[in-house]
């Protein structure tokens, strides 16, 4: 109707009538783009509560997996580099810890459950992560992701790092043992000191796995634990989750 009176007009050559209908046609299409967008935006914040509500026991899940491992992992260096000091005489000592002997025993393994957010790599596919209005928790969650797959490569490479327990058994011996407080199996190792300290192929393996080590930490698993906690952080502000602090 509304383009057959514009025609109408146009005919006569009623302008005035011609702008009145024009400026119709122009403020309807205009509430109507604003009714879409309003609803469009309505739907964006509905999804991104559904998926931040999704998002923070994928959080909880992947802590969850790795704690014990990922605690132990971080736990190791301190006893690592004091034994490396004991083993090259730069600590006066003349024997080792049993952490420090466990450290030397286990300073190869590198294994944790490094885990991505199925709830982030689901919205990353589906070209949706800008429904998320926070920056902070946006960027977060995109860096989270990068953290794995950098982690993951280096968990695998582990081209310095020397199994000391294959590399001279004499040096390093291991019973297999229960812990009954952890409920798993353990091995309990015995470090032969001073046949350490005249090997030299032991000492320069000894000396390659703590810097192995030390680089795993400081550009693995330190990174990727941190950027987790931030990640976790951010969902519980944008959430309003408040945790108990730990006694």
């Amino acid at each position: 109707m509304i383009l057959r009176r514009l025609t109408t007009a146009v005919r006569k050559q009623d302008w005035f009538t011609v702008a009145v209908e024009t400026l119709i046609v122009v403020f309807g299409v205009f509430i109507g783009l604003q009714v879409n967008n309003w609803n469009a935006a309505r739907g964006d914040r509905a999804d991104e509560l559904s998926f931040l509500e999704r998002l923070h026991p994928d959080i909880v899940r992947v802590e969850d997996s790795s704690a014990r491992v990922r605690d132990r992992r971080i736990a190791v260096i301190d006893d690592l580099r004091s034994a490396t000091e004991v083993i090259f005489g730069v600590a006066a000592r003349d024997q080792l810890t049993q952490a420090e002997c466990m450290a030397l025993a286990t300073s190869h393994y590198y294994n944790i459950n490094v885990l991505s957010l199925p709830s982030v790599v689901e919205l990353e596919n589906s070209g949706r992560i800008s429904i998320i209005r926070d920056a902070a928790l946006r960027t977060a969650l995109v860096e989270y992701e990068q953290r794995v797959d950098t982690f993951t490569i280096r968990q695998n490479d582990q081209s310095l790092s020397n199994n000391l327990l294959m590399l001279n058994p004499q040096l390093v011996k291991v019973t297999p043992v229960f812990d009954a407080e952890l409920g798993e199996m353990q091995t309990l190792p015995e470090c032969d000191l001073a046949a350490m300290r005249e090997d030299q192929a032991f000492l320069n393996a000894v000396a390659e796995n703590l810097d192995a080590y030390d680089a795993y930490l400081r550009d693995g698993l330190l990174p990727w634990d941190a950027q987790l906690k931030e990640v976790h952080r951010l969902v519980d502000r944008a959430l309003g989750i408040t945790h108990e602090s730990a006694p």
